[in-house]
């Protein structure tokens, strides 16, 4: 009896690892499917983008749709906008979204609730509803047309993030640390920069890469506030969408070169995104 327990335990463990394993596999295929696939279609020649049956790997691999990206001298252009634009909200935003989020966490003050709640009403806006406003504000001010207009319209969507994701990080600091500085002399901004930082490191970087990515893949702002010389890479990919043709292979190389920046931060932040994630979860 006690044989046929051990037998029937051993094979629903298993089971269950099966069955884990499965969805994970599950998980990562469609979540890593369709980059995989456009990183494949960007080296396949043209008749077979549309060949039926598919084939997973390009029986002719070509490089020409990268040739056809790097011929408009434009490329560099736009990755440099979209560079500069992302550098920028990113500073900002996790400049601003750290002092807010200490000052929510660790102050109370009159209206703390209400703008505590704002901050999820306008995170969960979508982005389609402030573009009107935006334009408007962001025309009366003269700055359609230039980065520096594109920066302030992806803090509107970024900055409710940092802030909250800042939030519980900051909660995670004991207050205990600060207290300490505090009796011995150091004052409020100081014990903040030299005590709560430092232990924000985590929490900052991932911050960072979660603004760095929703403002370098962003298009709908960048679509309508920017044109030529301050066109980014998303409004780039789109130019290849014309009413006579579409460059599908163009596309998916643009596609792909866009991609890599964000893989090469991601890798070098793995660790301490991964820490991010845990640590701001946990109070105290």
């Amino acid at each position: 009896m006690s044989a046929t327990t051990t037998a029937g335990s051993t094979l629903t463990t298993t089971a269950s690892r099966v069955w884990r394993v499965a969805a994970l596999a599950l998980i990562v295929l469609f979540a890593c499917g369709p980059i995989v696939w456009m990183v494949l279609s960007s080296f396949r020649p043209p008749a077979e983008l549309f060949q039926d049956p598919p084939q997973v790997l390009p029986r002719g691999w070509t490089g020409q749709w990268y040739d056809e990206v790097f011929a408009s001298s434009d490329v560099l252009r736009w990755f440099a906008n979209s560079f500069t634009v992302s550098v920028a909200t990113t500073l900002v935003a996790v400049t601003i979204g750290t002092l807010a989020a200490y000052a929510l966490t660790r102050f109370d003050f009159p209206g703390r609730r209400t703008l505590l709640g704002s901050l999820v009403v306008a995170y969960l806006f979508p982005s389609i509803l402030l573009l009107v406003p935006v334009y408007l504000l962001l025309s009366a001010l003269g700055l359609v047309g230039n980065l520096s207009g594109l920066v302030v319209a992806h803090l509107a969507t970024t900055l409710p993030l940092a802030i909250w994701l800042m939030k519980s990080f900051v909660e995670s600091v004991p207050r205990e640390l600060e207290e300490a500085a505090l009796v011995d002399g150091c004052g409020q901004l100081r014990a903040f920069a030299l005590v709560t930082v430092p232990l924000l490191r985590t929490g900052l970087a991932t911050t960072a890469l979660f603004v760095f990515i929703l403002s370098w893949d962003e298009y709908l702002f960048a679509s309508v506030l920017t044109q030529g010389d301050t066109m980014t890479v998303p409004v780039a990919i789109a130019g290849y969408v014309t009413s006579f043709d579409i460059r599908w292979g163009a596309i998916m190389a643009l596609g792909t070169l866009v991609t890599l920046p964000i893989v090469v931060i991601f890798s070098l932040l793995q660790r301490l995104f991964e820490k991010g994630i845990t640590s701001g979860s946990v109070k105290g």
